[in-house]
């Protein structure tokens, strides 16, 4: 996965001359890559679409209510003191 810094020194690099294809292998990424974010001109944070979907269901959905009633009667509470 491409990082924001990465495409930062890409587009310096591009900025100061260098071919696309040295700028592309010393940002660490390969040409194709490097071509699609000059193209675009936004950065991988950016472009990358938030996750919408869970891997598996939300094991508090049943006891949430109660723990948060909890935590907002004493905000001191820690994990082991509410579990145990």
């Amino acid at each position: 996965m491409v990082t924001d810094e990465q495409v930062r020194l890409l587009m310096s690099l591009i900025n100061k001359g260098m071919p696309q294809v040295t700028a592309a292998a010393k940002a660490g990424m390969s040409e194709r890559t490097a071509r699609k974010y000059l193209r675009s001109g936004q950065m991988p944070s950016v472009l990358r679409a938030p996750r919408t979907w869970r891997t598996r269901s939300d094991p508090f959905a049943e006891v949430w209510p109660e723990i948060e009633s909890l935590l907002q009667q004493d905000g001191g509470l820690q994990a082991k003191t509410v579990v145990g």
